[in-house]
């Protein structure tokens, strides 16, 4: 990366031990961080601790429990960037859908930011706590209401966490289709066919890797002029 913004400085990553969260959590150490990742599987987090490298410190917590969060913040001692990046979608309409289907949405993005926030705020001095939404929340598409009302309920709350906690920074990066195990579980059987269709409207002409996300994580982490922003990183998602 090349200058080490993030040298001396602590980053937690929730949902970091796959995708996007673990990718942010490799660039985090490579600047110059100390990274901790909490996930709620242990095997997981195992392997996200191999490939980053035994200086990574790996939590069990589950970000739907709001005891389970105070408990993973009263496990270290400061927090300078949190990035929560837990999610879970529903691929179901509103007529169709069950509670149990899409409450998981709900309560990872929405709560699991709710208590991740009030929890990590009081061992926060300045530094930044960033959040991931989805284009759906913009530019919503069939089967895909929850997502969309998940995404755009954390953008809200960002923006007035920016206010409330001030100095802390709060952001939000809205992630277009990123090649990820999500990606995988929304689509199933038609994750090949659904990301050549993707690649041909992109303007990028490739839909987003994790490294991709994680640039722009860096970038709201180390730059201290930014709060209360959706940084969009979609390859033109929007436009098309």
């Amino acid at each position: 990366m090349g200058e080490r913004k993030l040298d001396g400085s602590m980053v937690m990553v929730i949902g970091g031990s796959s995708g996007i969260g673990l990718a942010c959590a490799e660039a985090a150490r490579d600047a110059g961080a100390s990274v901790v990742i909490a996930g709620r599987s242990p095997e997981k987090l195992g392997r996200a601790k191999a490939q980053i490298g035994a200086d990574v410190r790996t939590l069990v917590a589950d970000v739907t429990d709001e005891a389970s969060v105070r408990d993973l913040f009263g496990r270290v001692e400061r927090v300078d960037h949190l990035l929560v990046a837990a999610a879970e979608t529903a691929a179901v309409g509103v007529v169709e859908a069950e509670e149990t289907d899409v409450r998981p949405t709900l309560d990872i993005r929405v709560w699991g930011g709710f208590f991740a926030a009030k929890h990590a705020a009081p061992a926060m001095h300045g530094g930044s706590i960033t959040f991931m939404s989805g284009t759906s929340s913009h530019r919503p598409y069939p089967g895909a209401a929850m997502v969309a009302a998940s995404g755009g309920a954390i953008e809200a709350f960002a923006r007035a966490l920016a206010l409330e906690l001030a100095p802390i920074r709060v952001n939000t990066i809205c992630a277009g289709f990123v090649d990820t195990p999500l990606l995988d579980a929304y689509y199933g059987d038609e994750r090949d066919e659904a990301v050549r269709e993707l690649t041909a409207r992109l303007p990028v002409g490739r839909i987003g890797t994790p490294e991709d996300i994680a640039d722009g994580a860096m970038f709201l982490m180390g730059n201290g002029f930014v709060t209360g922003t959706v940084l969009h990183i979609d390859g033109g998602k929007l436009l098309v």
